[in-house]
């Protein structure tokens, strides 16, 4: 399993509840282990645990719901 930490623009709890079907739905296909979001550091990082899915996947996934993500290292 790989741990992803990405920077993004989810910078509230209305955007959490906007990611947050997109990500369970992933974590329900078995695509993505776990995820969290920290809404209180300065770079709203979310975390994303997957065997299955790369970096640039989970990535696009993020865009696709319609927010920045930029991978920060490990």
């Amino acid at each position: 399993m790989s741990k992803y930490i990405f920077k993004t623009n989810i910078n509230c709890i209305g955007c959490a509840s906007q990611i947050k079907p997109h990500l369970d739905k992933l974590e329900q296909e078995g695509q993505i282990e776990h995820w969290q979001v920290h809404l209180r550091e300065p770079d709203h990082t979310l975390e994303i645990d997957s065997s299955n899915l790369g970096e640039e996947e989970i990535k696009t996934y993020i865009h696709n719901a319609g927010f920045k993500a930029e991978a920060k290292p490990v």
